[in-house]
């Protein structure tokens, strides 16, 4: 662990799950390989059967800075992201869900980018994409861009049919998050859409990290793949972060059929 009285930020790992224990003893070993340890790490159980609480809590030997919050019953995914940031003391809180994993350096990525640009509100990176059943060093990278502006960023969120960072690649600081309220509770899904569009909606310093931070695991359990949900969430985000009426009839136009598109080819 870092000298906490140096001024190096101090980062937190924070993972939500939920009947995650087939995959998150791979994430938290992700952890346990850092080349800098993270400052804490903080497992929120939401109502999981499947013993994913236990199962974090054998890691305890090997992350000595480990917290595991067991929720009884399920509270959803944007309510138990802020009861779990809510137990973070860190400066910054770096997001992994439950069946990701971090490359090796990912921690020191973040210390080293956030020391030299300490006005970072929200940084985000780029990931590498695999499938359940392959090793994620096979994984395929995406590559997300830079904006030239908070309304480029929006309006590119809100247009394209794969938003453009992923939620494990991204770290953001604790204070300008409990600035924002936090997650929007009332949002079952595209809770990472909605916090990458606020940030941007209210001017806030967000950076682009050129390296891979995360390794994203494709799987059919993912929430994701609830395409009618994701439709209904989509109109709400439009009619939020978009105020101009043409564009946003026009971003509803080419949004929604590709959605149901996605729906019909993979269900």
């Amino acid at each position: 662990m870092r000298d906490l009285t140096s001024n190096e930020p101090t980062v937190a790992v924070v993972i939500a799950a939920r009947d995650a224990s087939e995959f998150i003893g791979a994430t938290l070993d992700s952890l346990v390989g850092q080349s800098s340890k993270p400052d804490q790490v903080i497992v929120f159980d939401d109502g999981s059967t499947d013993g994913t609480a236990a199962l974090a809590r054998t890691f305890g030997d090997r992350l000595k800075n480990l917290t595991v919050i067991e929720n009884r019953d399920s509270i959803g995914i944007s309510a138990a992201r802020n009861r779990a940031n809510a137990a973070v003391t860190s400066d910054y809180i770096a997001v992994l869900d439950a069946d990701d994993l971090f490359g090796p350096e990912t921690i020191q990525q973040y210390s080293s980018f956030l020391r030299k640009s300490p006005d970072t509100d929200l940084l985000y990176a780029d990931t590498r994409v695999f499938h359940a059943n392959t090793d994620s060093a096979q994984g395929k990278r995406r590559s997300y861009p830079i904006f030239r502006s908070h309304r480029a960023a929006i309006r590119r969120t809100l247009g394209s049919p794969l938003v453009p960072f992923k939620h494990s690649s991204m770290v953001y600081r604790r204070a300008a998050m409990e600035e924002l309220g936090g997650y929007d509770e009332t949002l079952p899904i595209k809770v990472d859409v909605d916090l990458f569009l606020r940030f941007n909606s209210r001017g806030m310093n967000v950076e682009k990290l050129n390296e891979t931070t995360s390794f994203h695991r494709k799987h059919d359990r993912q929430i994701s793949t609830d395409r009618l949900r994701g439709i209904r969430a989509y109109r709400r985000l439009l009619k939020t972060y978009e105020p101009d009426p043409l564009v946003r009839s026009l971003l509803y136009s080419t949004r929604i059929p590709s959605e149901f598109l996605k729906l019909l080819l993979r269900g």
